[in-house]
């Protein structure tokens, strides 16, 4: 049978695991810095911010009510009465 490492000395396992250890080392920085460079590529997508303006009635009692969102949840909502007699808002 044929031994492929019958004439190996230690000074060549030591340079053949050398090697493997700085080719290993230099892949990974090769990914790390290809990594890098995608990610800095990539660019958040922001939500929009949208603002609904709206009359909602209840009987005779209509309210004037405005909503500010972002995707999909309310960031802030406000509803004022409007007066029956002038039409504006009441204070």
């Amino acid at each position: 049978m044929r031994k492929p490492f019958k004439y190996w000395e230690s000074e060549n396992f030591i340079g053949l695991a050398r090697l493997v250890c700085v080719t290993l080392l230099l892949v990974s920085g090769m990914v790390g810095i290809g990594f890098i460079c995608w990610a800095s590529t990539q660019i958040p997508v922001q939500p929009e911010q949208t603002i609904i303006q709206r009359v909602e009635t209840t009987g005779d009692v209509r309210r004037l009510c405005i909503e500010a969102r972002t995707g999909g949840h309310i960031d802030a909502m406000s509803c004022q009465l409007i007066d029956p007699h002038t039409g504006g808002v009441m204070r």
